[in-house]
């Protein structure tokens, strides 16, 4: 079975640098894009099997991004926010295939068990938990 890979949609290349190192200890291939319209074009790559998206990127925001694509585009999604309000949050929920919402800064540790068990079958046991991104920081922030 190949490696799965993660495309990581953020403007932010500190934080897309991080959350790379993070899930690549974790044992998942990454992709990235920086803006929202490259997000799009990537979350459409068949070898893409978990988007994480950022809500605030030029081009497109990542709810434009989310709720513009196409029904064969749409991997198991990990939204990545500093701020969410209560009406992005509601138009967030209306989107099946989004499966967490985590807020800036958020837990790397429990990051990449999100990811990992988006990405993996068998989850994090598979993969080999949370101490699989040991040395990472904390937090990641943005």
């Amino acid at each position: 079975m190949p490696t799965p890979l993660v495309l990581i949609a953020d403007n932010d290349r500190a934080v897309s640098a991080l959350l790379v190192d993070v899930l690549a200890r974790s044992g998942l291939r990454t992709a990235c894009a920086y803006d929202g319209n490259e997000a799009a074009h990537g979350a459409c790559d068949p070898e893409v099997q978990v988007l994480v998206c950022d809500l605030d990127m030029p081009g497109r925001s990542g709810l434009e991004v989310l709720e513009g694509l196409a029904p064969e585009c749409r991997p198991p999604t990990v939204v990545i926010s500093g701020f969410v309000d209560e009406r992005a949050q509601a138009r967030l929920d209306a989107l099946d295939f989004v499966r967490a919402v985590m807020r800036k800064p958020f837990d790397l540790f429990e990051f990449a068990d999100t990811v990992r068990a988006l990405a993996v079958p068998g989850g994090v046991e598979a993969a080999g938990g949370a101490e699989a991104a040991g040395g990472a920081e904390a937090a990641a922030g943005g």
